[in-house]
């Protein structure tokens, strides 16, 4: 903020503002850093850049704040890592803004591994200018409780938005997830794609908006939350919603919940595989949809890494 308060000032808290709600006002009084990226002007950064958060201490609260800042023709990739042993009870309270200008290409990941006793709260929004894309995953393995909000706002025309999420809960884990594509101008697309497994006594809820607003016609605009549940006492909801205020768009939703397909493992055994590798080549392949979108190599195999561990729990 000293060095850089023409740049960062007027967008800090710009897209997430302190009275958005409880957690975000107490986010806003209690922090004291986080990571300002900023891309000029038809610079391209051709690296992955990584900031992590590193918790360890029990009571501990950490308030990590995000702005991206990308101009005009340029393009970034930005990891974000939350990262803790097990700890009995500590808080993240994270906001990240993404402003992406017009042309701009951003990547943003959000790897969200916390340990056991962690209760995470998070709000992700980005707004596009005219022609930029932004591609945001958003992943979650940890934590006790987990509440994610992932909102993109289409603010002129030509923007793409892709938002993609994988979450794998256990024990008493519980996973909130929120979306919002927020079409404000014409000629722009949104795609989202969420999928998550739950086992034991874990719990997912997604609740997703699509918002076509007055005017802007030519919206192609789609979400998709499917869930695999793989024991009696997890549970999952998905409410995906569309709220549409014109009258020529392309827009849709598709949610679903359910157990591994009994058929589908009976086809396996036939085939001389066991029932449990059955079951973990069937939840395998139905994160691949998703994992196949994910360009960077090496998070994409950090994935599947975690998914695997998941599976053999």
């Amino acid at each position: 903020m000293a060095e850089h308060s023409d740049l960062l000032e007027k967008r800090l808290h710009a897209l997430v503002p302190v009275e958005r709600t409880r957690f975000t006002a107490h986010h806003a009084a209690y922090r004291t850093g986080g990571v300002f990226l900023h891309v000029p002007a038809g610079a391209t950064v051709e690296l992955p850049l990584q900031a992590v958060t590193y918790l360890d201490a029990d009571g501990a609260a950490v308030f990590p704040h995000t702005v991206v800042v990308v101009e005009e023709d340029a393009e970034v990739t930005l990891i974000e890592r939350f990262v803790s042993p097990d700890l009995t009870d500590a808080l993240s309270n994270a906001v990240t803004e993404i402003h992406a200008g017009p042309n701009a290409r951003v990547r943003y990941v959000s790897l969200q591994d916390w340990g056991d006793g962690v209760r995470h709260v998070a709000v992700q929004r980005a707004q596009l200018d005219r022609d930029a894309q932004v591609r945001t995953l958003t992943v979650s393995f940890g934590g006790l409780l987990s509440r994610t909000e992932v909102e993109s706002v289409l603010a002129a025309p030509g923007g793409y938005s892709e938002m993609l999420g994988v979450y794998f809960a256990d024990g008493d884990q519980h996973f909130d997830f929120r979306s919002l594509q927020d079409h404000a101008a014409p000629n722009c697309t949104s795609q989202l794609l969420s999928k998550g497994a739950l086992r034991d006594r874990s719990r997912a809820v997604y609740s997703g908006w699509v918002l076509v607003r007055p005017g802007a016609q030519k919206t192609d605009a789609f979400q998709t939350n499917r869930n695999i549940v793989l024991s009696d006492e997890a549970k999952a909801d998905s409410i995906p919603n569309l709220e549409i205020e014109a009258n020529d768009v392309r827009c849709g939703h598709a949610a679903s919940v359910g157990p591994v397909d009994e058929n589908e493992v009976f086809y396996l055994q036939t085939r001389g595989i066991p029932a449990d590798e059955a079951e973990r080549l069937i939840v395998t392949g139905f994160f691949q949809e998703v994992l196949d979108r994910v360009a960077l190599e090496e998070v994409r195999t950090g994935i599947e890494q975690d998914i695997q561990e998941e599976l053999r729990k």
